[in-house]
């Protein structure tokens, strides 16, 4: 039987360093066979997507459970909840703009109001089917699926929290979207992952952040406003301290997030300047990765509180998405200090590779760096 018990789902070193070589529908494949070792009740209903997931293990162990619907994603959606209602633990993987908007009744109905526990998985999320062109870029997804209510929208970071997160719903059936977007190859999580409810890890702290906003004095000829005063210079500069930037980050563009932020505070630390300069360019920037969209955690509110500015990221479009919820949240709490929100314009975008989809969305590390910079 599979184990239902409290403790959280876990992905050891060894296993977080192996899923980050592989791309998430290898990932899901993986996940399913090894659930299916233990769970009896595990079903995968698809739309004509198996062969691409990574199953043999899965339909070996639950040669039962495999329900191929062909090209049909409506009939999907109606299916696997039927399959739900009668107590089996039911994933639904397909392309994500498909099960999301293609079967946007289906899922009100069944997901929302009867509250079926089908677990939907969003493949190639965002736009990594860039190649294929609009029709295959789910930019929306998340703004579709998180008005439905009772529907958990999960968004995870790289591919060791999508297994961990994978495990929890087949633990713990509920009506879900998880997306599914290709992380590179990048792990966030070399020591493990435990999968903690609340969504929410701090991923990136400045090495040179300091107090808050404000000015200090700086003796002329010191580095730092710790050397000035040691220094008995009579003449001083003042200068401004680097405002609070929060950064708050959802899906497989958490990496290219943190690698900007650590570009940013390297690329100042490591440059000799004066006194003022030196001052001036420190940065006090936090990086979390936020993995649970619907619902967000109540801890956000805390973590921006102090924060002079907030910067959301994400692979979706900026209306109705990641950094909508954010500002809806900080906005109920009465915490609104300046929000900034980068992911896709309101425009459809052209075929190309999906790299240079995130580059002319501002959404390269280049133009994520410049971005934490200028806002420091």
């Amino acid at each position: 039987m599979l184990d239902t018990s409290l403790q959280p789902s876990c992905i050891s070193a060894e296993e977080s360093q192996m899923l980050a070589g592989m791309n998430t529908k290898e990932v899901f494949g993986w996940v399913m066979g090894k659930l299916a070792e233990d769970d009896e009740l595990l079903t995968v209903a698809v739309a004509d997507y198996g062969r691409r997931l990574n199953l043999d293990r899965f339909r070996e162990l639950r040669p039962d459970g495999y329900i191929q619907c062909g090209i049909a994603e409506q009939n999907l959606i109606e299916v696997a909840s039927a399959c739900a209602n009668e107590g089996f633990h039911v994933f639904a993987p397909c392309y994500a703009t498909f099960v999301t908007s293609r079967t946007l009744d289906q899922i009100r109905v069944n997901l929302g109001m009867m509250k079926s526990p089908v677990v939907l998985v969003g493949v190639a999320a965002g736009c990594e089917s860039a190649a294929t062109g609009p029709s295959h870029m789910a930019v929306e997804d998340i703004a579709i699926t998180r008005t439905i209510p009772g529907l958990s929208v999960l968004n995870p970071i790289d591919n060791a929290q999508l297994a961990a997160t994978l495990m929890d719903l087949a633990k713990h059936p509920r009506p879900a979207y998880v997306r599914m977007t290709s992380c590179d190859g990048v792990n966030l999580h070399p020591d493990g992952y435990v999968f903690d409810a609340s969504g929410v890890e701090k991923l990136f702290e400045s090495a040179c952040a300091v107090g808050a906003a404000g000015t200090f004095e700086v003796a002329d000829g010191a580095a730092t406003p710790e050397a000035a005063a040691a220094e008995a210079s009579t003449e001083v500069t003042t200068v401004t301290q680097p405002r609070r930037v929060t950064v708050l980050t959802t899906g497989a563009i958490t990496s290219r997030v943190v690698e900007a932020a650590q570009r940013a505070a390297g690329q100042i630390t490591s440059v000799q300047v004066a006194a003022e300069q030196a001052a001036a360019a420190q940065t006090n920037i936090e990086v979390y990765g936020v993995s649970n969209i619907r619902p967000l955690d109540a801890s956000l509110t805390q973590i921006c509180q102090n924060s002079d500015v907030i910067i959301t990221v994400e692979e979706h479009s900026i209306l109705g998405g990641f950094g909508s919820a954010v500002l809806e949240q900080l906005s109920a709490s009465g915490t609104c200090p300046q929000v900034i929100r980068l992911g896709m314009t309101d425009t459809y975008l052209e075929a190309d590779v999906h790299h240079n989809i995130l580059a002319r969305a501002g959404l390269s590390v280049e133009s994520l760096q410049e971005v934490l910079l200028a806002n420091c």
